[in-house]
């Protein structure tokens, strides 16, 4: 059974609501996945389908999950942020899973989606505790992700080929820029939100962290 708390994450004069997700009795202390969602003001937040899937699917192969809404999203303090002060969202978030004793906190997986995908990897190029990144459909044609040129850690990168954020060419020109070790998946057919297609996510995302 799967083990699930609400929480509450502070983040400077605000606090955030979340969701802490545990697999079932771990033999080990689990490794744990920060999953951030898409953009608030297009209807995302912690419960959106992909990220619950990426959710449910590392939980299904041991690791554990923190799902939160940002800023002004749901039961979480603040307002929306234009992805600036979100920024700050994702750091007080891997600082709370980094504090927890029930996961191992020298293993943490960031993994964004959409709006997610940009502020989370912006987060992480400024935090080294990440030790891996994933990033699903990143919004190239809306925001700048040239920071990932520098970034040195394991890195999957996937997005459908009729993604309307997310142009095939510009994905591919950005995927040819980032350093190694990365892994970058085109879902032949799929569009920028995956109705359908998340048990694919979940294989090319177990299949890049080795589980």
């Amino acid at each position: 059974m799967i083990l699930r708390k609400d929480i509450l994450i502070p983040c400077g004069d605000i606090t955030l609501e979340g969701m802490l997700e545990f697999p079932e009795a771990p033999v080990n202390l689990p490794q744990a996945a920060l999953i951030l969602h898409p953009h608030p003001l297009y209807g995302g937040n912690m419960f959106n389908n992909v990220t619950s899937s990426l959710s449910s699917g590392l939980l299904e192969h041991g690791i554990a999950a923190l799902r939160f809404n940002f800023r002004g999203v749901g039961k979480s303090g603040g307002t929306h942020g234009n992805g600036v002060d979100e920024i700050q969202d994702v750091l007080a978030a891997i600082t709370f899973l980094d504090s927890l004793d029930e996961v191992d906190s020298s293993n943490l997986i960031l993994a964004g989606y959409s709006f997610g995908c940009w502020v989370g990897l912006k987060a992480a190029a400024q935090e080294s505790r990440p030790m891996r990144l994933i990033g699903v459909s990143p919004p190239v044609d809306m925001y700048d992700f040239s920071f990932l040129v520098n970034e040195m850690r394991p890195k999957i990168l996937l997005a459908g080929d009729r993604d309307f954020v997310c142009s095939i060419g510009k994905f591919l020109e950005l995927a040819a820029k980032i350093p190694e070790p990365k892994r970058i998946v085109t879902l032949e057919g799929a569009d920028h939100f995956h109705f359908g297609r998340e048990d694919q996510i979940i294989s090319e995302t177990v299949q890049f962290l080795n589980l």
